[in-house]
């Protein structure tokens, strides 16, 4: 067995806006299901072998096939970092600060464009 660490970026930071994580093996067998944390997943998995992850967060789903070799660490990028609320057609930003690794911003004023 070997540990491995999925990083998922896109996510939200803490417990916000996760992802649920399904791990299938080469026999199509599901052998994991866990909810990411600050868009990771630390696990433990067979090196040498092939396996089939699903990932699904609030706006997107990810179907990727992974080996696992020498590499400590695999990479599964979301497209998006924010969430859409339809209902109030809006945009929630998740922003951190540059200088402090996750922390998140709570509040603050940014502009997007100037007005004209």
């Amino acid at each position: 067995m070997k540990k491995i660490n999925l990083i998922f970026p896109g996510l939200g930071y803490r417990n916000i806006n996760q992802a649920l994580v399904y791990i299938y093996d080469k026999n199509n067998n599901l052998i994991l299901k866990d909810k990411t944390y600050n868009g990771r997943l630390e696990i433990c998995l067979i090196k040498n072998n092939i396996y089939r992850i699903k990932v699904v967060s609030k706006c997107e789903k990810i179907n990727k096939i992974i080996y696992i070799n020498d590499n400590d660490t695999y990479l599964i990028p979301f497209s998006s970092s924010y969430i859409f609320n339809r209902k109030e057609n809006t945009i929630t930003l998740i922003l951190t600060d540059y200088n402090y690794n996750n922390l998140p911003i709570e509040k603050g004023l940014i502009n997007l464009w100037q007005k004209q």
